[in-house]
């Protein structure tokens, strides 16, 4: 796959963002792909592209429009695209569990918008099941020697497009690029934040009490740290050639069905998972070096989280620019998080009202 020349730098992070009608339809999720990849210049060389979108459980939600996964109209401008400039109908892949059980029973995909993405544009629906997935080993494991990854998302003349959703965490904070590997792990595997919670004593003695009745912020961060370890394994067997957030409408909240949506226009991409995702936390209203796992992610030398280190672009009437203001494209105002730890005060409200 080739890009624009400034892009292949890890270091370099591209911001692209729409303006939005008061009522946001599936082709302005299209659009927004469409600018974000006309403005990269993403051209496909012969290769298989699988793009891997956050449809974790989609198939619970009454439609495509919750906010709570990445959007389908997002992912078929992302294959319209790749259509147009090198890719083969049939040669695209969206790999992802939409269900989130532990057994191989096949997914329908119902309700999220990815059949219908399928019909329009040939791409095949799949779901890293044991059958389908390899061993590969870890170089430098925290917690896992060996994962088992889809064979799509490590196979030869492949190239991965990582497509996270912008939004917030109970656990992780923000979940966005390294998060989203999550989805090519084997169906049985992929729990790495139940895994993280397994390893703090207090967790496990505390059975079914509510979180927010003991787990304190220092606790929080222990766990924030176990899925960390498991998020930093994984990177070092399945890197995207290409990561891209999808901002169009972001959400605050637990990351499902708590919190509230944003409409931003917002996408955000480059090559190096921890350079976009320290650049969208930026724009969430976090501040990327005081992330845990971001913060473990450099240490590991997975790329670098300092902005001042960074070189971010705009896309402006089609065409990439410098960036002379980051902090104007930022959130207004900042999304937020519920941990449901000891002592947060849960100010978002869903919009039926609930908590």
């Amino acid at each position: 796959m080739k890009l624009h020349p400034m892009l292949d730098d890890p270091r370099t992070v591209l911001v692209s963002r729409i303006p939005l009608p008061e009522t946001i339809t599936w082709d302005d999720y299209r659009r927004a792909a469409a600018q974000m990849l006309a403005a990269m210049e993403v051209e496909v060389e012969g290769e298989n592209a699988v793009i891997k979108p956050n449809v974790t459980v989609g198939e619970l939600y009454p439609d495509p429009d919750t906010g709570i996964i990445t959007h389908a109209g997002f992912v078929q401008g992302i294959a319209e695209h790749l259509l147009e400039h090198g890719s083969r109908r049939g040669s695209i892949y969206v790999l992802e569990d939409p269900r989130n059980a532990n057994n191989n029973t096949p997914r329908h995909w119902r309700n999220t918008g990815y059949p219908e993405v399928a019909e329009a544009t040939g791409a095949k629906l799949r779901t890293p099941t044991t059958y389908t997935c390899v061993k590969r080993h870890v170089p430098h494991p925290l917690s896992h020697a060996e994962m088992m990854v889809s064979r799509l998302a490590v196979a030869p003349n492949t190239v991965l497009i990582n497509v996270p959703k912008m939004k917030t965490h109970n656990l992780g904070i923000t979940t966005l690029c390294l998060k989203n590997l999550m989805g090519v792990v084997n169906v049985f595997d992929r729990h790495f934040c139940q895994q993280a919670w397994q390893e703090i004593p207090e967790a496990v003695a505390a059975g079914s009490r509510p979180k927010k009745e003991w787990m304190d912020r220092g606790l929080h961060e222990q766990w924030q740290a176990g899925l960390a370890r498991r998020l930093i394994d994984l990177a070092q067997v399945v890197q995207p050639r290409l990561n891209i957030v999808e901002g169009v409408v972001a959400r605050e909240g637990t990351g499902f069905n708590r919190g509230q949506n944003h409409a931003l226009g917002l996408c955000v991409a480059g090559v190096n998972m921890v350079a976009v995702d320290a650049v969208t936390s930026y724009l969430m209203g976090f501040d990327p070096q005081g992330l845990i796992y971001l913060r473990m992610a450099v240490e590991a030398g997975l790329g670098t989280s300092d902005l001042a280190q960074l070189r971010i672009l705009v896309v402006e009437d089609g065409e990439i620019a410098p960036c002379r203001d980051v902090a104007a494209l930022c959130a207004q105002p900042p999304l937020r998080v519920i941990s449901d730890i000891l002592g947060e005060e849960e100010v978002i409200q869903t919009p039926d009202g609930g908590s």
